[in-house]
């Protein structure tokens, strides 16, 4: 017999077989999977892998379809309604995710079809499965064994004044500042980052682009900006004193980093600079 794991994956044995669907015998009752949420057919005694969530009357209903998101993630997901006592979110399934209003932000209450990251949790008393856009408080703020420029993979969790809130590794709260973006960012997408500075609070200052001179990465940079070039007549109206904004618009990079790779293209002899930008040498 199995513990139920509701909010979860549970591997789940067929017990018997009815017109409506099928049952699964566990040690602490049965589970009801109806014929619409099973996406094969099912034999008595047959182990099949299903996700479970109770329905209005507290009852387990198991489907094999999959949620985004299950107990213990972060996902983020779109505001299908709203009513007096909280907000639906799209779950990717026949059924919606619940976020109490006590567990919104009390300035901003969800609204409908506004994306929100939350966090998926489980009322012990209850049992029903809930979310809560109240991140913070499932979130590590032990940073002592993060270092500074360290690669980390950031998950894109909500939009803010200074840039966007992250969750870093799954586990720890960091923010992106606008400056330190280069390309668009979509909430719920996982990219790649560096940790620029820890702070006493327990957050993190990210950023997108490798900290440092890194040769390797400057040269493949420098190769794809000399083809740039190249199709652009061997020119481009951008030298080293560009302004900033108009660097990151044109090349997805900072200043700094530009620099970096006209100092290379330079050292190199393949490049030279003028009043107007940098050309090629003997295009």
């Amino acid at each position: 017999m199995n513990k139920i794991l509701v909010g979860s994956y549970n591997d789940l044995e067929v017990s018997r077989i009815t017109d409506f669907g099928y049952f699964f015998s566990t040690e602490e009752g049965d589970v009801f999977m109806p014929i619409r949420l099973a996406n094969e057919e099912l034999k008595v005694g047959e182990t099949t892998t299903v996700f479970i969530y109770t329905d209005n009357e507290r009852r387990w209903v198991a489907t094999h379809e999959k949620p985004k998101g299950i107990v213990g993630e972060f996902t983020t997901l779109e505001c299908k309604d709203t009513n007096k006592n909280g907000a639906f979110l799209d779950w990717g399934i026949s059924k919606d995710l619940f976020v109490p209003f006590s567990e919104q932000s009390a300035t901003h209450p969800m609204r409908k079809k506004k994306t929100y990251t939350v966090y998926v949790d489980l009322d012990r008393k209850t049992g029903r499965v809930f979310a809560t856009s109240k991140l913070h408080k499932h979130l590590n703020t032990n940073t002592s064994d993060f270092s500074t420029n360290q690669e980390v993979f950031m998950y894109i969790a909500q939009e803010v004044e200074l840039g966007y809130e992250c969750i870093v590794n799954r586990k720890w709260l960091g923010l992106l500042y606008k400056n330190q973006i280069y390309s668009p960012l979509k909430l719920g997408k996982v990219v790649k980052g560096y940790i620029s500075n820890i702070r006493p609070d327990g957050k993190l200052d990210l950023t997108t682009a490798r900290p440092g001179y890194h040769e390797e990465s400057i040269e493949k940079t420098a190769k794809t900006l000399l083809l740039k070039m190249k199709k652009t007549g061997g020119f481009i109206p951008f030298n080293d004193k560009s302004h900033p904004a108009e660097i990151k618009k044109e090349y997805k990079m900072s200043k700094k980093q530009f620099k970096q790779i006209l100092g290379y293209l330079y050292k190199m002899g393949v490049v030279k600079f003028t009043a107007e930008g940098t050309e090629l040498v003997d295009f």
